[in-house]
């Protein structure tokens, strides 16, 4: 081996692994949101949602990206870990698609595959073209890294010591196990990691399926630091999500370890692939993964009882603390914005409760002066979210790769967190009056109670619908709600003029006055805020 071999092995895994890269890039950009949503919303049935990972990691060509996606999806409270477990054992199935095109040989027209995805990325200026070409353009990357892998690789076939460490490996379980656990962590790819061994089988440096089997199993335990470093500073559900992981791995590894001692399989495999020693270890790997998921995939509900067991206890966060956003996700696009949502959305559901709460203590003859405090307690929360969203919307525009619809997606939750903040301020402005009126002992007229009954039940009625709007969940134009808008503003001035002729026929004192036109005031900008969310959508 020449140190031109050894420098061209470094730039084949190097394009190998620019490749895989590339491939999630594209596919990411051309379906990130909707991958998401379909992770959300499609796997309340187990078994659907192992069609779903095997089907989403068969076209992001990682189980990484794919385990990751699902642990942080759990860490912000958007998937519950027993729908999750079932998108593990799909992973780990479809990381193997990447070994399976290898096996297809189409390295010697990889470079045709990667000049039509270059065309598609510089001669077109649509961006779904442009994403179509990213995730072609890294399919033939791969290949064409694989093949100089393989070219430089050559040599090693005639290398002793190389040759011998093989040698080495067999009757050595563990040993081969912990190299194969230490290569995939160093790398971060499983389906490098085996495309290597594809590359070294082609070049004649591995002649023999029974010096690799236990690297294999090595490899996809390996391939779970994906998910454990996802789950490391997640919630307890996402770190259960990512144990499930390393119990199927390995659980899978010790059957098919078993199986491969006890039964024929390498027969089976030369069989099915005769002479074809690439083949072959693709076949392996899938097999291994399928042969797993079918004894272990029955008792996924023990072990997610295991998983309880081995970490035990929940969640006690503070109320001043991101619940949903995970700082180690935001250089994920598709994670990060969907914890950001759940984020804001969490924001806004305490906002919308303290304008609630004042509101029923405004109308309430006998207001209970507990709820003054909660309005004040979740205050400071807002105040705190308003600033640790904002800080962690500017870390996801400076660590993703946004395309425009994510892009617009930033920028109005920037606009809206804004809002939820000024509604929490007015619904706290509003709770001060009512504190002041207990103390000082005052009260409305009837006829005012009544009026502002109605207000506030309009307005609160179309703070909802504006959010809704804005998630893209109601049944309103956005001309209806500002329709509805103006009829708070015609209902703040008609009622101002009615509380002046109260006031002037005394049937109101000027202190309350004062405070029902603050009041007012407060429920009209509420509104106000209220249409400048629905305006993000």
């Amino acid at each position: 081996m020449t140190v031109a071999n050894w420098t061209g092995i470094a730039g084949g895994l190097a394009l190998f692994l620019y490749g895989i890269r590339l491939m999630g890039q594209g596919i990411e950009r051309l379906a990130g949101a909707k991958l998401k949503n379909i992770l959300e919303k499609l796997t309340k049935n187990r078994f659907i949602g192992l069609l779903l990972g095997i089907f989403i990691t068969a076209i992001i060509q990682s189980s990484n990206a794919t385990s990751a996606m699902t642990v942080g999806f759990v860490n912000a409270g958007l998937m519950e870990f027993t729908r999750a477990s079932g998108v593990i054992f799909g992973a780990n199935i479809g990381t193997t698609a990447t070994g399976l095109l290898i096996a297809l040989n189409m390295t010697k027209i990889a470079s045709v595959i990667a000049f039509l995805g270059v065309i598609g990325i510089i001669f077109f200026k649509s961006k779904h073209i442009n994403n179509i070409g990213t995730l072609i353009a890294g399919l033939g990357i791969l290949f064409i890294g694989m093949n100089l892998m393989k070219d430089n690789m050559t040599p090693l076939a005639n290398e002793k010591a190389f040759t011998d460490l093989l040698l080495s490996f067999q009757g050595k379980i563990i040993l081969a196990v912990l190299v194969g656990i230490v290569f995939t962590a160093i790398v971060q790819s499983v389906s490098a990691s085996v495309g290597i061994l594809q590359a070294m089988a082609l070049a004649g440096a591995v002649t023999d399926l029974d010096q690799v089997v236990f690297l294999i199993l090595g490899f996809n335990i390996g391939a779970c630091i994906g998910a454990v470093t996802a789950g490391i500073n997640g919630t307890k559900d996402g770190k259960r999500t990512a144990l499930i992981h390393v119990l199927f791995n390995v659980l899978a590894g010790l059957i098919w370890g078993v199986g491969w001692k006890l039964l024929p399989v390498e027969k089976w495999m030369n069989a099915l692939a005769p002479g074809a020693l690439h083949q072959q270890i693709a076949y392996m790997n899938l097999l291994e993964k399928v042969v797993g998921t079918v004894i272990l995939f029955p008792f996924l509900p023990l072990l997610e009882k295991l998983a309880r067991f081995i970490i035990r206890g929940e969640d006690k966060p503070s109320r001043n603390m991101l619940l949903h956003i995970n700082s180690h996700d935001l250089g994920t696009t598709s994670i990060a914005i969907a914890q950001a949502e759940a984020e804001v959305a969490r924001m806004f559901d305490i906002a919308k409760t303290n304008l609630d709460l004042s509101c029923r203590l405004l109308t309430e003859k006998h207001p209970d002066r507990s709820d003054l405090e909660v309005i004040n307690t979740n205050e400071e929360t807002i105040d705190y979210l308003n600033h640790a969203i904002t800080d962690a919307l500017i870390k996801i525009s400076g660590a993703c790769v946004l395309g425009p619809n994510e892009a617009k997606l930033i920028d109005s939750m920037h606009h809206v967190i804004c809002d939820y903040e000024r509604i929490g301020d007015h619904a706290d402005n509003i709770a001060g009056y009512v504190h002041h009126i207990m103390d000082q002992g005052l009260g409305f007229s009837q006829s005012a109670r009544d009026e502002i009954t109605k207000l506030t039940a309009k307005v609160t009625s179309f703070v909802d619908e504006a959010q809704k709007f804005f998630r893209h969940e109601s049944e309103l134009t956005f001309e209806q709600l500002e329709a509805i808008e103006d009829g708070v503003d015609n209902d703040v001035d008609f009622m101002q003029e009615q509380h002046i002729r109260r006031m002037e026929t005394g049937e109101c004192k000027a202190e309350i006055g004062m405070l029902y036109v603050e009041i007012l005031t407060d429920l009209e900008r509420v509104a106000d805020h209220a249409l400048n969310i629905a305006e993000q959508a």
